[in-house]
């Protein structure tokens, strides 16, 4: 299965394109370049000693059984709707979190369409699932660091949603069915919340676990 991580860069993608190609999957960086598409590929194959392969967005999407949206979230939209016809009817992921900072804290920005996840849908023919908003992206970077933290995630499509379960599953998460996708916001906003929860009391890369 070919997973393309369209944007690639930040701990986020570092973590999941190591982590996805340590498993086995051929593991796709797009970038707006191919030399940056290629240039994280190399760094990241170093990292995982396996081979990961990069291009520009365009070639990625083209190349890809899923896609993964590794954007600033800001540019995500603009990125999506030129890679529409490429991403038709593929599945893709939306970890996207529209947020500002604020004095002191950070918000969360609601979107007219209600939730990043729901923009993208709006503007791509594809299956999409929104989840991975609450990894704690350095520390999900770092291969020393177990991953056993839970993973909600919110989709129209079953067996899309599914597919995506059983992909984090094999990374050790926990994956859990938050709904459909017009609920979305309520994982988006996870992640100021968590950030705010850090930043105020101290702590550090912060993440979920429901017991």
């Amino acid at each position: 299965m070919k997973i393309a991580l369209l944007g690639g860069t930040g701990d986020l993608g570092k973590g999941l394109a190591l982590r996805l190609a340590k498993l086995g999957y051929e593991v796709l960086v797009g970038s707006r370049s191919d030399e940056k598409g290629k240039k994280l590929a190399s760094e990241y194959s170093q990292i995982a000693g396996v081979e990961i392969k990069g291009f520009d967005n365009a070639t990625a999407s083209e190349l890809c059984d899923i896609a993964i949206l590794t954007i600033p979230w800001e540019y995500a939209f603009d990125t999506a709707a030129q890679l529409k016809e490429k991403l038709k009817g593929k599945i893709v992921v939306s970890p996207l979190v529209p947020m500002k900072k604020e004095k002191g804290y950070f918000d969360y920005v609601r979107l007219p369409e209600g939730s990043a996840a729901e923009k993208v849908a709006s503007i791509l023919e594809s299956k999409v699932v929104s989840t991975f908003h609450s990894v704690p992206a350095e520390r999900f970077a770092d291969l020393n660091q177990k991953v056993d933290w839970d993973l909600p995630m919110c989709g129209d499509d079953k067996e899309a949603k599914e597919t995506i379960a059983e992909i984090a599953r094999k990374m050790g998460f926990r994956p859990l069915d938050a709904g459909p996708l017009k609920v979305s916001s309520l994982l988006e906003s996870l992640t100021p919340l968590i950030i705010n929860i850090a930043v105020k009391n101290k702590m550090h890369d912060l993440t979920i676990k429901f017991i």
